[in-house]
């Protein structure tokens, strides 16, 4: 008999009696989910009353958890032992009133919690005007970052017992239903790594007698470095856990988590999925920001492949960067298909009237119980709703949400199996960190100077490419040899860069292209991508240019500061064994005015293969690990 059909059987025999909900959900709906918000503390009201009414809002609009932002740069929202008060409020209980009225509503109440980030720009935060020394410092010697905010180093003991005895305090003095961390992790790695202050020095130093500012790129010391601060923020997140369980059982931990696992753990020494491994955390919200579906979907996808059930996934929706209703619903009712458990909405700022009106006519129509309260009961909710689904008709599209119904209630039930299961420490997995036996020297190359201008139709004809010159992708990332070559040309005009690609292939009928909006994953596809900085040193490469475009030339672009649309055209061809991708780049696209001959830049050329099955990243200057390694780009001058 099949597994599956057994599956359904046995999850059938535990139905019982739906008596979950004051409101069933209506049809197509989750029964069981995280409908949360993020509210931003400059946009919870100032008067009682006005708090009162935006928590009746949302739980008229089916919202079922709040996290108030409670504790932010170093300050507390209210009267602390730890922390100093900063008051928006006048004087009012803000969390004391939010809290009577969400509980009267239904809605618990997750306070919204920053960890390691203490200050920006206009203010280095309470706890650093009192203790400079405790400020986390970047390989620079600095201690505001790119990103222009101060951070408290995770190394120093004073800093770590401070913030756990904030915490508590919070659970201790006020019925909150969990908390949710935010920055529990380093600064962003790039262009800056952090924290090289005299403690994370000293500290690494003793136990691997290397200081870290003297590890070589791309040896053992980068892995040692890597996982020690890791454990840093690893060991905190299990030590408020294990805190907060100890004021009250029932309290739920949570974090807010970069988006990409591999990526927020190599470049925010945020190692989720081992926090879940652990049952350190109920839920985990990773912050998804972005206004386009497909990456949306990508970036769910990273994240459940990487936990699977051991955790509950609510992912964050950046409402910040789209316009109206119609893409937040869009969001949402992704988040109501894949094998996720909810959503977090960023933030209260964004949430206006014609949006939680859009939500309470839509996806949150109807109440909805909360997976982690109680997951065996919410899986019973489900297998009803697939018997009631069932029980309405057999068509393919019944059948089709009967089957998603009974998908939730199976991963409810692991996560259940899994988090009251008493098991011991599991060490983390090693990190997406490659270390190479051998280093290749940076490759160098030429463009070659060109009057006119070639057509960019996808065809590498023009007279104008016979004259460019012609270097070669034949590495993998890791710097292995490839055998799938791929031909690059290389000219510029007097205000364009010129390239072309032959991206040899044996099967073109098996080329992927699904991304079709503008700044869509099309890494995710048979593509190209190219990076530039118009800089020649390792320093200078940290700022840099990255292009995409695949298979179909649907584009991508964005700065490594973030986000950003430049001009640029492109085209893609097939010919006989091989597809083509032409891209002309504008100098003022780049911000340069003026090319001085010989000028040289630092940029890389990379392939992205699909047709073996398993993506294969090509370069001509292997990074050893990302393509977003610019100490690793090659060096091209332009004649």
């Amino acid at each position: 008999m099949n597994r599956y059909f057994i599956y359904v059987i046995a999850t059938l025999m535990l139905l019982s009696p739906l008596t979950l909900f004051a409101e069933s959900p209506a049809p197509g709906l989750r029964p069981v989910e995280i409908r949360a918000v993020w509210m931003d503390r400059k946009s919870i009201p100032k008067t009682e009353e006005g708090i009162r009414d935006l928590i009746r809002q949302y739980a008229d609009a089916g919202i079922n958890v709040v996290h108030p932002e409670v504790i932010y740069y170093g300050y507390s929202a209210y009267p602390s032992a730890y922390l100093k008060q900063n008051d928006l409020w006048n004087g009012i209980d803000m969390l004391g009133i939010l809290l009577s009225e969400a509980h009267k509503r239904g809605i618990e109440v997750h306070p919204w919690v920053w960890v390691f980030r203490t200050g920006n720009t206009a203010d280095m935060g309470g706890i650093l005007k009192d203790h400079p020394e405790w400020m986390a410092l970047g390989k620079n010697g600095k201690g505001l970052s790119n990103n222009g905010g101060y951070w408290l180093c995770p190394s120093i003991p004073e800093v770590r017992t401070l913030l756990l005895n904030a915490i508590v305090e919070l659970a201790q003095k006020y019925p909150v239903d969990g908390v949710q961390l935010d920055y529990v992790r380093f600064e962003e790695q790039y262009p800056v790594s952090y924290c090289y202050n005299d403690n994370c020095r000293n500290a690494f130093k003793a136990q691997y007698l290397l200081d870290p500012v003297d590890i070589r790129p791309f040896t053992k010391g980068v892995l040692d470095w890597q996982l020690w601060r890791e454990d840093l923020i690893n060991t905190f997140v299990a030590q408020v856990s294990d805190m907060l369980k100890k004021v009250r059982p029932e309290i739920k931990v949570s974090a807010a988590v970069g988006s990409i696992p591999d990526r927020a753990r190599v470049n925010l020494m945020q190692n989720w999925p081992h926090w879940a491994e652990n049952r350190w955390v109920d839920y985990l919200s990773p912050m998804d920001y972005t206004a386009n579906t497909a990456d949306f979907i990508r970036r769910q996808n990273a994240s459940t492949e990487a936990i699977g059930t051991k955790t509950l996934l609510a992912p964050g929706v950046g409402l910040y960067t789209m316009k109206g209703e119609e893409p937040m619903l869009e969001q949402v009712s992704i988040t109501n298909i894949k094998p996720v458990d909810g959503v977090t909405l960023f933030a209260t700022a964004y949430l206006d009237g014609n949006r939680i009106k859009a939500l309470e006519d839509g996806p949150f129509k109807g109440k909805a119980s909360l997976p982690f309260r109680n997951p065996v009961e919410g899986a019973r909710a489900f297998i009803a709703q697939a018997e009631s689904r069932i029980t309405q008709g057999t068509t393919p599209e019944e059948l089709k949400l009967a089957v998603q119904s009974l998908d939730s209630a199976k991963r409810l039930l692991e996560y259940a199996r899994h988090t009251s299961a008493a098991g011991e420490y599991v060490p983390p997995a090693p990190p997406p960190i490659f270390i190479p036996e051998t280093i290749l020297p940076l490759p160098q190359a030429d463009a070659v100077s060109i009057t006119g201008a070639p057509k960019i139709d996808g065809r590498l004809d023009d007279p104008a490419w016979q004259k460019a010159k012609k270097i070669a992708i034949q590495y993998t990332n890791l710097g292995f040899d490839t055998p799938h070559s791929t031909d690059v040309y290389l000219m510029h005009s007097k205000d364009t860069l010129y390239m072309g690609f032959r991206c040899r292939e044996s099967k073109l009928n098996m080329l992927k292209f699904n991304a079709t909006e503008h700044d869509g994953p099309v890494f995710n596809d048979d593509s190209i991508e190219l990076f530039i900085s118009t800089q020649s040193t390792d320093a200078g490469a940290a700022a840099y240019f990255h292009f995409a475009l695949n298979v179909l030339g649907t584009k991508y672009e964005r700065k490594s500061s973030g986000a950003w649309n430049g001009k640029w055209e492109c085209a893609t061809g097939r010919e006989p064994g091989a597809w083509i991708a032409e891209a002309a780049i504008p100098f003022s696209s780049l911000g340069i005015k003026t090319l001085a001959p010989g000028t040289t830049w630092r940029v890389n050329f990379c392939r992205n293969r699909t047709v073996s099955g398993v993506m294969e990243n090509l370069t001509w200057s292997p990074t050893y690990g990302p393509y977003h390694t610019p100490s690793r780009f090659g060096l091209l001058t332009l004649r």
